[in-house]
């Protein structure tokens, strides 16, 4: 009885396991259902919504998008702690990976910061300028470090993996173990904007617009997060096995 209730446990705890991770056959609605953040992957990997009850995998195909490059996309973004072995990661060729980051950089300059921008214009409307000025230096030095980044990882790291993906590297003449040293600390930076905004700011009758702007704050400090996380967990590890087979 003991045995046929540990294989028992163990089976249900492989479904668990499956279940965590998406996978091609699962149902896309499902899977954003479960993950509610998958949902702003979309517009940068090309996907419409309107998927009704079509797989992954059908999704994928109908987009033209590799069904590799989703699959890591999302579990990196639904799994914290996900971590690809080499196998899984080398199935999505690394350019795929390089033009979703440049996607996902556009994204946060035409999209997320306008839109919170846009909250502040009419959050400040009648402050007292030394509030005006505390918070607008605030945000564009925060901005400013995350262009920054952007820009480094454009003009600095994504040429050098193209050399790389095209064996243009000559051996001892690598360096992606520097990339991991290139991360600033735009994520606390946002955090301290979020305390600034709800400990220092004046009470008016904005407080409505204050809270969406939060939430919209707190959305994108955890898809900042995730990006890193993709970076670090996936970008620097491929990159690295690239280096060792030059």
């Amino acid at each position: 009885m003991y045995f046929c209730h540990r294989i028992i446990q163990d089976i249900e705890m492989k479904k668990v396991v499956t279940y965590n991770f998406v996978n091609a056959n699962m149902k896309l609605a499902d899977a954003v259902a479960h993950y509610n953040n998958l949902i702003t992957l979309f517009p940068r990997l090309g996907i419409p919504l309107g998927f009704g009850d079509k797989t992954v995998g059908q999704v994928c195909e109908e987009n033209k998008i590799p069904t590799p490059l989703f699959l890591l996309v999302c579990n990196t973004y639904a799994q914290k702690d996900y971590t690809p072995d080499i196998e899984t990661l080398t199935s999505c060729p690394i350019i795929d990976i390089v033009n979703y980051l440049k996607a996902s950089h556009q994204d946060y300059l035409d999209h997320n910061f306008p839109h919170i921008e846009a909250h502040l214009e009419r959050i400040m409307q009648d402050w007292a300028p030394k509030y005006k000025t505390l918070i607008t230096n605030f945000y564009s030095q925060y901005k400013q470090e995350v262009i920054q980044h952007f820009k480094h990882e454009e003009d600095v790291v994504f040429p050098y993996i193209h050399q790389l993906s095209e064996k243009k590297v000559t051996k001892g003449r690598t360096r992606g173990t520097s990339f991991d040293k290139q991360h600033s600390d735009i994520e606390d930076k946002l955090q301290d904007f979020t305390n600034l905004l709800m400990k220092y700011i004046p009470a008016d009758n904005r407080q409505r617009e204050l809270v969406n702007m939060l939430v919209d704050i707190f959305m994108l400090a955890e898809d900042i997060e995730n990006h890193t996380i993709m970076e670090d967990k996936i970008l620097l590890p491929y990159i690295k096995y690239l280096e060792s087979h030059v």
